[in-house]
């Protein structure tokens, strides 16, 4: 499937959630102008929408999914408009079990949420077995006064595969439909 098919069917259930979440396509050095076709396989699918789910979740009002490709490399970057990681965590996140304690702003604005860590431990998890290296980073930096803050000021999520891992073989025929039989 074209990359960028793959990357807004992997952001499609958070799409109405009440955050912008917009899309950035584009080569990178060296890329060619035509997007690479990616193998649409489930777990990439999985673990890019854990992610994009998380980024939505803790977003004030946006979400960008930045993507970029080249012959060796394909790259997704999301980055939200949130707080960004708790820095006493950023360096474990992906880990199982991994979390802050809840400050009481955040459990005002966001009550039902009972995240353990466990969403982004299955998506890097799911997403390293296809072949990505993942880092986690935040935007800006927190003592920053909000007017100080760039745009996108939140958590980055960026995944880098090689992009033999991932492209579909331009060779391989997409196969016969097989007839319906009631």
């Amino acid at each position: 499937a074209p990359f960028g098919s793959v990357l807004r069917e992997a952001a499609e259930p958070h799409v109405g959630r009440g955050k912008r979440v917009e899309f950035a396509l584009g080569p990178g050095p060296g890329g060619s102008e035509r997007q690479p076709a990616i193998l649409r396989r489930p777990e990439l699918i999985h673990g890019l929408r854990n992610l994009i789910q998380n980024a939505v979740d803790f977003a004030r009002t946006t979400v960008w999914i930045d993507g970029e490709w080249s012959a060796e490399r394909i790259t997704v970057r999301i980055v939200d408009d949130g707080e960004g990681y708790p820095p006493q965590v950023i360096g474990r996140i992906g880990d199982p079990f991994v979390r802050s304690r809840r400050s009481a702003q955040d459990l005002a604005r966001r009550p039902e949420y009972e995240g353990m860590g466990l969403g982004l431990f299955i998506a890097k998890t799911l997403l390293e077995r296809t072949g990505a290296d993942l880092s986690f980073a935040n935007a800006s930096d927190p003592f920053l006064t909000p007017e100080e803050r760039p745009e996108r000021c939140g958590a980055i999520v960026e995944l880098v595969w090689r992009a033999a891992d991932i492209t579909a073989p331009a060779d391989i025929a997409v196969g016969q439909n097989e007839p319906i039989r009631a």
